[in-house]
């Protein structure tokens, strides 16, 4: 009995050995971005314009491509589903010829997308950000890092491995600054390791008035805060960073995944019959935060997302609206629209809308 229980003992040193060695390696190798960091496009294409018109319409599209793996077949592991990648590359494959295909069917001036892999084994490394350039080859195209880990060890029985994913801003003007900016807090170590580094991406345009320019933002807040502490302090460092924008005299839009439902968005505001304990992360913008007189850009009537505890069944999955936009009072919104896709092959639905600088 004392030979097992020593040998008990150095099987439990080695494994703490083992997940001390990955924990100190996952330290050191942790993505620890810069506050701010300017970027530079990934494509430049051969005909653009230098200087978006005042009083001329815009077209924004904005959407969440659930990096080609959440389609309406598809659960995800954290929402309370059993899956942490697609069974194959095809499902990858055939979800990305859509998504491409819808990009450029409803082109737009700008556009912002979300949760776009470079390199991920939950996408069996398909290069979507060179896809996307090579679908929109009359844009700039900007990337920011939000989410980089060498190996993320859960499910334990079918680990997501590595991921390199981001944020991409294609626009048909040419930026003459494009920033990532870091959001403030993150959660406790060692979570940390292996959770998105949220930022957003802001890009600046010249335009015909020629004391005001034109500021886009594309973000992506944290999704899984339960209470939402972390993306309070997102939507804050947020608002400093637009207000602060507006009051130089410029024109600013921010759009992309807010993770928060869009302000008089009700939890019920679909129906559905996902259990109640499923949706604790689902949170609303803070009453009172929206800056004095900016408006807010959504569709009340078709849901942006689905919730990710099973396939999609509509009615049935819940759904609600988190993608949109928020404007500066110097714009003048003419459309916005949901695309109502049924999920089919992202668990967002993209946001199109339409502007004119006053």
């Amino acid at each position: 009995m004392e030979l097992v229980g020593q040998i008990v003992i150095y099987m439990l040193i080695g494994v703490l050995g083992v997940l001390g060695a990955f924990l100190l390696f996952s330290t050191i190798s942790m993505y620890s971005p810069q506050p701010v960091l300017n970027l530079s496009p990934l494509s430049t294409p051969s005909t653009f314009k230098n200087v978006v018109s005042v009083n001329k319409e815009l077209s924004i599209l904005s959407w969440n491509i659930g990096y080609g793996g959440l389609d309406a077949s598809e659960d995800f592991f954290m929402d309370g589903g059993k899956m942490s990648m697609p069974a194959n590359k095809k499902v990858v494959d055939d979800n990305m010829k859509a998504i491409k295909h819808f990009l450029s069917s409803n082109e737009s001036d700008f556009v912002l997308l979300q949760e776009v892999d470079w390199n991920a084994a939950r996408t069996y490394g398909v290069n979507e950000v060179k896809e996307i350039t090579a679908e929109l080859k009359d844009h700039f195209e900007y990337y920011a890092l939000n989410y980089k880990v060498n190996f993320i060890p859960v499910p334990i029985d079918h680990p997501m491995g590595n991921v390199t994913s981001g944020i991409i801003t294609l626009t048909k003007y040419k930026p003459f600054k494009v920033q990532r900016w870091t959001f403030p807090g993150d959660y406790a170590w060692p979570v940390n390791l292996f959770q998105l580094k949220r930022c957003f991406m802001a890009s600046w345009y010249k335009t015909t008035n020629p004391n005001k320019n034109l500021v886009f933002v594309n973000l992506h807040l944290s999704a899984f805060d339960k209470g939402g502490k972390l993306r309070k302090k997102q939507l804050d460092y947020l608002k400093e960073f637009i207000v602060k924008e507006y009051n130089k005299g410029n024109y600013v839009i921010v759009g992309g995944d807010w993770n928060n439902m869009m302000p008089g968005i009700s939890i019920d505001h679909f129906k559905f019959t996902t259990p109640m304990k499923y949706l604790d992360i689902y949170i609303s913008i803070p009453e009172n935060w929206s800056p004095t007189n900016w408006k807010w850009a959504f569709d009340p009537d078709i849901p942006s997302l689905r919730s990710d505890e099973k396939p999609y069944v509509k009615g049935e999955n819940f759904t609600t609206i988190i993608d949109g936009f928020l404007i500066s009072p110097n714009i003048d919104i003419m459309s916005v629209k949901t695309f109502d896709l049924g999920f089919k092959n992202s668990d967002h639905n993209p946001v199109k809308m339409i502007v004119r600088l006053k």
